[in-house]
């Protein structure tokens, strides 16, 4: 049994500390996300606030404590994180097989709508889909897997091409099997490795862009604290606030590295080549 790498490891611990701060974010938090501690404003770190608690990393212009609004705000990376990959996926992935196994008519029609999709940037696609429906966390999440379920889409359809010659395949058909479950008994279970490899993927992805569309403010609501709405509320005191960029910036890049780390030790263990067998 080979030994799980370092940085699978690492991965794991940061995406560790950010789901227990998501989950228990009322208990160790020291401050509510959004009280206001004016005479703080713009506080450095280690300021004691006006009712005598430290503020760890600092405050921001209505004097809320950064590091209480950076662990509600893992709350909406994991939410955004996995509802827009698990979204994503529940719409590419039936269409995906669609292509491989119901014809030339279905495979040109989502071939194409997939590569319309590929062919312009995420972040413009995002920012059209944003502007219609409005700033919100389940708008958020339908823009995601409006944009990105081409992704999933073309891994399918790719894996279908292979699999639908194997002979378990040949035998379901020739036997009469219904394609509906033959597609869910002995195909799809054989696309979770590679599939998983582009959820864990998406995941990073996730939590990237939905940092940036808050940034432009069509994430998050402005109320709801956010990473990437933090990084847009302390764009204008880069000079004499640096905290309040640096804080939830350092909060998102881990977490993101994080996400890759784990993706990349997944992609390793489900690749034969790399364990020195033939599947």
């Amino acid at each position: 049994m080979r030994r799980m790498p370092t940085k699978a490891l690492l991965g794991i611990a940061v995406l560790a500390v950010v789901v227990v701060c998501a989950l228990l974010a009322p208990l160790i938090a020291p401050y509510d996300p959004n009280d206001q501690d004016i005479l703080n404003s713009l506080a450095p770190p280690l300021t004691r606030g006006a009712e005598g608690g430290l503020h760890l990393l600092g405050t921001d212009r209505l004097g809320q404590d950064i590091m209480s609004r950076i662990i509600y705000g893992t709350r909406v990376s994991l939410i955004v994180a996995f509802g827009a990959a698990g979204a994503s996926a529940l719409v590419g992935v039936p269409l995906g097989l669609a292509a491989g196994f119901l014809g030339r008519v279905a495979e040109s029609a989502v071939l194409v709508l997939a590569d319309m999709i590929l062919s312009i940037p995420f972040i413009l696609l995002a920012l059209v889909v944003m502007s219609v429906l409005g700033a919100s966390l389940f708008n958020l999440v339908i823009a995601f897997a409006m944009v990105r379920w081409a992704q999933f889409a073309r891994v399918a359809y790719a894996l279908s091409l292979e699999l639908r010659e194997r002979e378990y395949v040949l035998a379901c058909r020739a036997g009469g099997v219904s394609m509906p479950r033959t597609l869910l008994v002995h195909v799809l279970p054989n696309m979770l490795g590679p599939l998983t490899v582009i959820f864990t993927l998406e995941l990073a992805f996730a939590v990237l862009m939905e940092s940036g569309l808050s940034f432009l403010g069509l994430g998050a609501p402005p109320e709801t604290p956010s990473w990437g709405g933090m990084l847009q509320e302390g764009r204008d005191e880069l000079d004499t606030a640096w905290w309040l960029t640096a804080a939830p910036g350092l909060a998102i890049m881990a977490t993101v590295i994080a996400w890759n780390f784990i993706g990349d030790w997944v992609r390793d263990r489900l690749d034969p080549r790399t364990q020195g067998v033939l599947r």
